[in-house]
């Protein structure tokens, strides 16, 4: 597996950080967690291509996890000299559909040329060489952490949320888990996480590394700081960072 992250902050406009989005390639497949301001662009900065995507995982339907979602679906169809056949899997928690159409495809529009398929996930999802289980988490009714599995390893995103025990156990033995910091531990946001928070998740989980994303613009080192002290494996989100897995 390889990650990597097309924007690592907010809602906040910002010049070096985009919106929340993740590109992960597992094997042949081209997978988007989240579609934040800025995805498309940042994909053909890492020399990827929006064209090649074959799976959507939308962690909460939150406007700044799912703002180009549509613009994906609609590039994908009026991209002149292109024309998609593969289908388009979109998956988010349980009542994420009816938001897809309610919502989404309001905007965007059923394709000609290929079909989108939107699931809800329960726990798990068997792919050819790789698996990917869930929880809900601490944020919106919708909101929801993925695992990814491939090879004996595991990639955690937590999507936003805030300290509990059902992700501390989800994120068991990750060989590497992304957390949202939104905040400085002196800035606690209920339903967000702090860095004293995403370091005792990452060390009761005994996870092998931890990578801070979702980041409002004030003080990003500090909470890299705030992180190591309590968990020392701990490394920061930067847009167009990979890391293998």
């Amino acid at each position: 597996m390889q990650l990597t992250i097309l924007g690592s902050g907010t809602c906040v406009p910002g010049l070096k950080r985009n919106g929340p989005a993740n590109f992960l390639q597992i094997g042949k497949k081209k997978i988007l967690v989240d579609c934040g301001l800025g995805s498309l662009l940042q994909l053909e900065r890492a020399g990827e291509s929006y064209k090649d995507i074959d799976l959507v995982f939308i962690t909460h339907t939150h406007v700044d996890h799912i703002c180009e979602l549509p613009s994906l679906i609609w590039v994908l169809k009026w991209t002149p000299g292109f024309v998609r056949k593969k289908n388009l899997l979109i998956v988010g928690y349980k009542g994420f559909k009816e938001f897809y159409y309610n919502v989404i495809e309001k905007m965007s529009k059923k394709p000609n040329t290929f079909k989108i398929i939107v699931k809800e996930m329960k726990k798990r999802m068997v792919f050819d060489d790789f698996a990917v289980e869930n929880i809900h988490t601490l944020h919106t009714p919708i909101s929801t952490a993925f695992k990814f599995i491939h090879k004996n390893k595991s990639l955690v995103i937590s999507g936003d949320t805030d300290i509990n025990e059902r992700l501390i156990r989800f994120s068991k033995n990750a060989d590497l888990l992304v957390l949202e910091c939104s905040f400085p531990n002196n800035k606690k946001c209920k339903l967000h996480l702090i860095p004293r928070e995403c370091g005792e998740i990452a060390k009761r989980a005994n996870v092998k590394k931890l990578l801070l994303t979702h980041l409002y613009p004030a003080s990003p080192e500090t909470r890299l700081e705030e992180t190591k002290m309590i968990f020392k494996n701990t490394i920061i989100a930067k847009d167009l960072m990979k890391i293998n897995i």
